[in-house]
């Protein structure tokens, strides 16, 4: 299975969204001068189970 994950970016700072399967859970990440910051994501649902999904690439578009 491929790698998932959404970049956006806030006030010029980029971060990344990624799902962490040795811990079981998303974290964003935000690169700085000293390396990278690791923010767990909250989650106020259900733990998730399984997660599938085939992303189109034709279909990518930048969200600002």
């Amino acid at each position: 299975m491929g790698e998932t994950k959404l970049q956006f970016e806030i006030e010029n700072q980029t971060y990344f969204l990624n799902f962490v399967p040795d811990e079981g859970r998303w974290y964003v990440f935000s690169p700085t001068e000293d390396g990278i910051i690791k923010i767990p994501v909250a989650m106020d649902a259900a733990p998730f189970e399984n997660f599938a999904f085939a992303p189109d690439e034709e279909k990518k578009r930048i969200v600002h």
